[in-house]
């Protein structure tokens, strides 16, 4: 007897109709055309208002006889110069941005793999008897923290690549060791304690400094997180890890060998995100190309007046826009670190991370031979 097989098209051609149906809804016209939210906007709405008034001004007196009025010869030069600067600019904003996503994959992948050998291949102790183990058995716990840690990497990456320094985060407290958060809070507040030793003592006095002091603490504590740099102590942490495990003999020597290599992985791209981090464009580079952008508007309505008249108005506020525009999105996807709605989701990246690695804890069957087995 024959089945059958005309579900299956149907159901994978009704499941690819509605991802396109999505991609569709997400990147109509309509929708980006209307859409405010994640524009530059915000950005733009000045330069575009100014010129826009500044080209209205220079009609009226070019209406009557008032204002200088220049051969359009120029645009074509200077619009190709301009152009040109803004493509360069654009494209290595874009190349940061894309590189920090290329890096983070890369982060995950190593984590994922990392964990995974660990949780599947750490034996357990030879030395101890079946029935002498604990319940939670404190081996099992062991590698447990030594899993989270490499969860905590990952989180304490994104704050140290936001300029939040220190352990005490919500989604970070409860992955650190707790020696280490504890010498991390007595540091700091041994920080402000000294700092509030050269406070007055008058009330109004330190109301008025408190926010002088905080600036001050603040940059305390980030130059003793620059010399912590949290991110590489917990390597230290899972070096410390793998090697006990290594020593106990629960860890076979091609494995150690293959989770160190993903922790020096782990410390190239946190290498190579502070790489962009502290790489800015160059100033110069920056100025100058708003300087030009911001002569070319002020000479389009003396270019344009001629042929164009009153239309000058919009067409140099849909020029300013333009310009100004990408220059906007340019420099806010430059560090696509930080909590812009156009920045990189990090904060999503690690909360789906932490979740698919703790999700190894959970009691499930890992011999083959139970997978097909049904429950009596």
């Amino acid at each position: 007897m024959k089945h059958s097989n005309k579900s299956v098209p149907a159901t994978s051609s009704m499941r690819n109709k509605d991802i396109l149906s999505q991609f569709t809804d997400t990147c109509s016209y309509e929708t980006l055309f209307l859409h405010y939210r994640g524009t530059v906007l915000p950005n733009v709405l000045v330069p575009v208002t100014l010129f826009s008034a500044y080209s209205m001004w220079y009609v009226i007196f070019a209406g009557h006889g008032l204002a200088p009025i220049l051969s359009s010869s120029l645009i074509p030069i200077l619009t190709m110069v301009i152009a040109g600067m803004i493509g360069l600019r654009t494209n290595t904003s874009y190349d940061r941005f894309w590189e920090g996503r290329k890096l983070w994959g890369g982060l995950v992948a190593n984590v994922r793999n990392a964990t995974r050998l660990l949780w599947f291949t750490v034996t357990k102790n030879d030395k101890i008897d079946e029935d002498e183990r604990e319940d939670p058995d404190p081996e099992n716990e062991e590698v447990k923290k030594a899993i989270r840690l490499f969860i905590a990497f990952a989180i304490a990456v994104k704050h140290r690549l936001r300029d939040e320094h220190g352990v005490g985060y919500l989604d970070l407290r409860d992955l650190i060791p707790y020696v280490y958060r504890k010498f991390e809070e007595k540091h700091e507040l041994a920080l402000e304690k000294d700092e509030s030793q050269h406070s007055s003592s008058s009330e109004a006095v330190i109301s008025e400094k408190k926010p002088i002091l905080n600036r001050k603490l603040s940059s305390i504590l980030k130059e003793h997180s620059d010399i912590h740099n949290l991110p590489v102590d917990i390597t230290h942490m899972l070096y410390n890890y793998i090697s006990m495990f290594r020593k106990q003999g629960r860890l076979d020597l091609s494995t150690f060998n293959t989770i160190i290599s993903l922790i020096h992985s782990m410390t190239d791209i946190l290498t190579g995100f502070e790489r962009i981090l502290s790489t800015p464009i160059p100033l110069a580079y920056s100025i100058h190309l708003k300087q030009m952008i911001t002569l070319y508007c002020m000479a389009l309505p003396p270019q344009l007046y001629e042929n164009l008249g009153w239309y000058t108005v919009p067409i140099t506020a849909i020029a300013t826009f333009t310009f100004f525009g990408v220059d906007a999105i340019a420099t806010e996807i430059e560090n696509p670190f930080g909590f812009d709605i156009n920045d990189l989701p990090i904060d999503d990246y690690c909360s789906n991370l932490r979740k698919e690695i703790e999700s190894l804890f959970e009691e499930r069957p890992l011999d083959p031979v139970q997978w097909n087995k049904k429950s009596e």
